[in-house]
């Protein structure tokens, strides 16, 4: 089914671009969240303000239908507001439109009649009026545990926080310093407005936070670090926030022992208990603890998650079937159905007692056991080394007695373990009352006490059940009032958390970003160092390649040389040779065959018409070897034949003689 979407009315309709104008010069924000007066208007405004005011009170003379110019100039002020976000199309000025909001509200004041959707004024309403509400916009209600604190900024910090908002402003957009959330506070201070706790708690952990600002390269200039500071309040800011949080420090301390006591008291119940005979009552335990529970052998997970939901369903199955199902109290699951076999009943001796009650608080699921001899001394022979472990159903449970379902979970049996179910620290160990020592007190005191008169002890004990009863009344008023500051507090003042996170995020995102860049650049900077590197090596690798061949190309010519020039090999096995010798390192046995030759086998050098290299000698190796020598030398060709003949006789002789 499709859902009718709802027609906006003509006053909501939303205002043109060119009046939607947000802030004031001079009224800040949360100037119109009271009916103080303290709001600037014209005088012409003003004037209609008040001619307005007396002409209502003139007609309506009960206390609770007067209205004050506070009251009309905070109303005039929210319509003026208003006008920015949406306002009917034939209405032409803004201050037509408060003006119109103006007469509204005195209509509701007088008569009590308004449109359904007009409630944005009730707590502007006089005091006593049958429509008046609490604020909306300033709930500053602290906290009693508060009122002795003074949460009003100190002046030093008011004039910081103006010393920043005027210098800011003489400064280029690029160079302003602070957040909104920053701006917001500084007019606040400016003001001297009363905080609430919660805001000054947020002062020091923003000081906390940039304290560290101070050591910037810009702070003595006045930079965007300097500004922030100190629209927030400066160095005198930052002390009388750390002197404020400590004290609700102490007054949450003193709060705490007030609700610990009130706790105690509500404890303090056992004679409202029915207490079976041949049983006794024990101390309170906590036997299931919020969360879930793991395995000490492996991690996993056992079972589902204990919620607040499973135990409010374990406690009203309780309540309402304890007389038909009762939950015993064993050793060590004795009594189980899920042990295999029928469980064994109470008067087999395995039972330790009954559970009384159950409570559930905030923290757990408690039980309030009444244990028999044989529990009371298994009980006080563990010396507090017990722990309690509950056996239940989750999921849906039928009665016995006709198969009806009565819930969705049920506490079967409380056993004692030595071994605790659930982490020691979540749950209580078990005890019957007051340690060894406690007791012993309370035997000399009960020694006292009988010495006392039966009057005089009836006295004693009323008066103390009033002191008790006083107590309790004035913890749970502490409590309750406590509660409710603090829920209204947290409404009102949660979008101004969530401004502030959304700032701080916005800041660390930025930080984020910045670093994320700034590692880009350094990974690139070590890729292209590396890629650089990379190329280098390559290159480096070619050319000991390149050296590695030549090498080899030299010394393979000059082992074949050895060859020819020993007659081992002809001319025409000088390539099969060089294979030979490139093989040498895989296959050696064919360079072996070449090298292992005698001496002369192949060319006998002594034999006319070849040299000592093989090569035959005739005039045309003459004139080769000549020519050879005058483009080695660069010389002319008769100047080499005379050095070639010098230095080669015998070549010579043999190549123009024929003869050695």
């Amino acid at each position: 089914m499709v859902k009718k979407i709802k027609q906006r009315t003509k006053a909501q309709t939303p205002a043109p671009k060119k009046d939607q104008i947000i802030g004031s010069k001079k009224n800040p924000k949360g100037s119109a969240s009271g009916s103080r007066g303290d709001i600037k208007i014209s005088e012409a405004t003003e004037k209609a303000l008040s001619n307005m005011r007396d002409k209502h009170n003139e007609k309506y003379k009960s206390p609770s239908k007067k209205v004050d110019l506070g009251m009309l100039k905070a109303v005039y002020r929210r319509g003026a507001g208003a006008f920015s976000i949406s306002h009917r199309p034939n209405v032409s000025s803004r201050e037509q439109w408060a003006l119109a909001r103006v007469k509204a509200f005195l209509k509701l004041a007088g008569t009590g009649e308004r449109k359904k959707a007009y409630n944005t004024d009730l707590d502007l309403l006089p005091k006593g009026h049958p429509q008046k509400t609490e604020k909306k916009t300033e709930l500053l209600n602290i906290p009693d545990k508060y009122s002795h604190i003074d949460f009003i900024p100190p002046k030093a910090a008011a004039e910081a926080a103006e010393r920043a908002l005027r210098i800011r402003a003489t400064k280029p957009p690029s160079q302003r310093g602070g957040t909104e959330v920053g701006l917001a506070r500084a007019r606040d201070l400016v003001n001297r407005k009363r905080l609430s706790p919660d805001t000054v708690k947020r002062m020091l952990a923003y000081f906390q936070r940039h304290e560290v600002d101070k050591e910037g390269s810009t702070w003595d200039d006045y930079g965007k670090g300097r500004q922030a500071w100190d629209l927030w309040g400066g160095n005198s800011a930052y002390t009388w926030s750390k002197t404020k949080v400590n004290q609700m420090k102490k007054a949450d301390e003193k709060a705490q022992s007030l609700r610990a006591y009130g706790e105690a008291i509500q404890l303090d119940a056992t004679s409202n208990y029915n207490i079976p005979d041949g049983l006794q009552i024990g101390k309170a335990f906590k036997t299931l603890s919020l969360g879930q529970v793991s395995s000490r052998m492996n991690g996993e997970k056992i079972g589902k998650e204990i919620s607040s939901d499973l135990l409010e369903e374990l406690v009203r199955v309780f309540k309402e079937r304890q007389v038909q199902d009762p939950v015993i109290i064993d050793w060590q699951h004795a009594t189980s159905p899920f042990n295999g076999g029928a469980p064994a009943p109470p008067e087999s001796g395995n039972s330790l007692g009954l559970i009384l009650d159950l409570e559930l608080r905030e923290d757990g699921l408690y039980a309030i056991p009444a244990y028999n001899e044989r529990g009371l001394e298994v009980v006080k022979n563990a010396g507090g080394i017990l722990w309690s472990s509950p056996e239940y159903i989750d999921g849906e449970v039928f009665s016995r007695d006709g198969g009806d379902k009565i819930g969705d979970a049920q506490l079967l049996a409380i056993t004692l373990t030595p071994r605790p179910a659930q982490s020691h620290n979540k749950i209580d160990s078990i005890t019957l009352s007051e340690s060894a020592k406690e007791q012993q007190m309370n035997e000399n005191e009960k020694e006292k006490l009988e010495e006392l008169g039966t009057e005089a002890l009836k006295a004693m004990i009323l008066e103390l059940q009033k002191q008790i009863a006083e107590m309790k009344a004035e913890s749970e008023a502490s409590l309750n009032a406590e509660h409710d500051d603090k829920q209204k507090m947290n409404n009102h003042y949660d979008a101004e958390k969530k401004a502030e996170e959304a700032e701080e995020m916005k800041e660390h995102d930025e930080e984020e970003k910045k670093k994320k860049m700034m590692e880009d650049e350094e990974k690139h900077k070590k890729l292209s160092e590396s890629s650089n590197l990379l190329s280098e090596i390559t290159l480096l690798k070619e050319t000991v390649s390149k050296l590695t061949r030549e090498n080899n190309e030299i010394k393979c010519k000059e082992a074949v040389s050895v060859l020819l020039n020993e007659g081992k090999i002809t001319p025409a096995e000088e390539a099969y040779a060089k294979d030979a010798w490139n093989m040498k390192d895989v296959q050696p046995s064919f360079w072996n065959m070449f090298n292992d030759r005698p001496a002369n086998s192949q060319v006998n050098l002594k034999t006319v018409g070849h040299s000592s290299s093989g090569q035959e000698i005739n005039r045309s190796t003459l004139d080769q070897k000549i020519r050879n020598l005058s483009e080695e030398k660069n010389i002319s060709y008769s100047e080499a034949l005379s050095l070639f003949r010098e230095n080669n006789s015998e070549f010579y002789n043999k190549a123009i003689n024929g003869v050695l």
